[in-house]
């Protein structure tokens, strides 16, 4: 059976990264997310560290076509990469590493703009996951152990980041239903729930 890819963009305190993760025990297959820096920072020779700080910045000043090149086709994981280390260069680096792993494998991706990445694979699905907001800030204050309003303002500051992330480097816009094959509310079914939902969803999408 051909590979499959499994995009998943999610809100801050949506369930999305735990969702994720029992799909990927329940498939059978790995999900990468912020290992992808780690594997990114192997693959370059490039400290971890530079990919992280590149995560947390928008170059808004910088012209980005050449970064959505990477996607035209399946990229040599060895090609040479802009000498000047721009947070572009970075970018088409973790590019790579995606496109890469899905090329040979099923896998399931959290974040990364892969939903935009991979937009030519043969075999994708792209999800986002949301949640309503008063259970968004429960679960980011169990989890960080934050008063209400810190974990609203904490929600609304990380939604914004990845939403200028995804924005600068793809031509579709973060959460935007248009640019997924699926949006769905967590709140609704719970995060269990939603797994299952989603979980079937899948196995009918490819067939499984």
């Amino acid at each position: 059976m051909e590979p499959y890819a499994i995009t998943i963009g999610r809100e801050l305190g949506s369930g999305g990264k735990i969702i994720g993760e029992q799909l990927a025990k329940e498939l059978n297959i790995p999900i990468y997310d912020r290992r992808l820096i780690k594997m990114a920072a192997q693959e370059s020779g490039f400290s971890p560290e530079m990919f992280r700080n590149a995560d947390e910045r928008t170059s808004y000043g910088m012209m980005s076509a050449m970064v959505k090149t990477v996607t035209s086709a399946f990229s040599n994981i060895t090609g040479m990469y802009d000498s000047s280390i721009s947070d572009e260069s970075l970018f088409k680096i973790q590019s790579d590493i995606i496109l890469q792993k899905t090329s040979t494998e099923s896998c399931i991706i959290v974040g990364r703009c892969a939903d935009y990445i991979l937009r030519k694979h043969p075999r994708h699905l792209n999800l986002f996951i949301r949640a309503n907001m008063d259970e968004r800030i429960q679960r980011v204050r169990d989890r960080e152990i934050l008063s209400a309003d810190e974990a609203r303002d904490m929600i609304l500051a990380e939604d914004k980041k990845r939403a200028e992330y995804h924005d600068f480097y793809c031509e579709t816009n973060w959460g935007d239903s248009r640019a997924y094959d699926l949006c769905i509310n967590s709140s609704i079914l719970g995060v269990e729930g939603t797994a299952q939902f989603l979980l079937q969803y899948i196995k009918n999408y490819f067939g499984l």
